[in-house]
């Protein structure tokens, strides 16, 4: 095929490859997870080769190196369909790019960190965090790490709401520069019991200071004291309290 087509086309002549030479394969194979009878995601791979291998195929000319998104994207895909092992491929440089993925399902393992916030927490403050806590545990018991950020915050959403507690997902706050609202800005954040902001990421070793200052930014912006960073992350469930100011 040689350079310059679009990705689809390498898609499909890919697959028509593997047909061609008897391999088996699944071309856009499609499934969905489901959370208390609600669709939290859907994913798409490429192509599933031999019921075992996932390939991820991509057409940048312009990118020496695949980015994080990328390595995540795939993990997405192995973790959803209990697979071990993907290709990421590039048919974008003269010389096609071709990197192998291994998943394995890590034990596991969970940090908190409450120490920004534990000193001002009420006796409503605890009894809503614990059940907060216990409704975190649970959802990373029953789906572990590797999927994004978006399906964890959808399962938490409904989880909070099945148990008592009010969850508004992607909590609107106002810009404000001086006396002035510049927009009403649309956060990816959850509220929860009216009270406190969930900021759910997922797949960093640590999440980054990036992330924690937005959330102090949200909190200040709409007048409240305490909020969440979770990060379902590389090898373990991450938990920090974050203070307004």
């Amino acid at each position: 095929m040689k350079a310059g087509w679009a990705e689809e086309i390498y898609h499909q002549a890919l697959f028509q490859l593997l047909q061609g030479q008897g391999i088996p394969a699944c071309f856009k194979p499609r499934k969905s997870i489901f959370h208390r009878g609600v669709e939290v995601h859907t994913f798409e791979a490429d192509l599933i080769v031999w019921d075992l291998i996932i390939l991820e195929l991509k057409m940048m000319p312009q990118i020496s190196s695949f980015a994080p998104s990328h390595y995540a994207q795939i993990i997405h895909y192995l973790k959803c369909w209990s697979k071990d092992l993907g290709l990421l491929v590039n048919f974008g440089p003269t010389k096609v790019q071709i990197e192998r993925i291994v998943w394995d399902e890590p034990t596991l393992d969970v940090y908190e960190n409450y120490d920004a916030v534990k000193a001002d927490f009420s006796a409503t403050d605890r009894l809503y965090l614990r059940q907060v806590r216990k409704i975190i545990l649970g959802a990373a018991q029953e789906y572990g790490i590797g999927y994004p950020a978006t399906m964890y915050r959808h399962i938490l959403a409904i989880e909070l709401e099945h148990n008592g507690l009010n969850c508004l997902p992607d909590v609107i706050v106002p810009a404000r520069f001086g006396d002035r609202i510049l927009a009403q800005h649309a956060t990816d954040h959850l509220l929860v019991a009216e009270r406190y902001l969930m900021n759910v990421r997922s797949l960093y070793l640590r999440p980054p200071a990036y992330e924690f200052m937005r959330t102090k930014t949200y909190l200040n912006q709409l007048g409240l004291e305490f909020g969440l960073l979770l990060n379902f992350g590389k090898k373990q469930l991450q938990i920090y309290g974050v203070k307004a100011t």
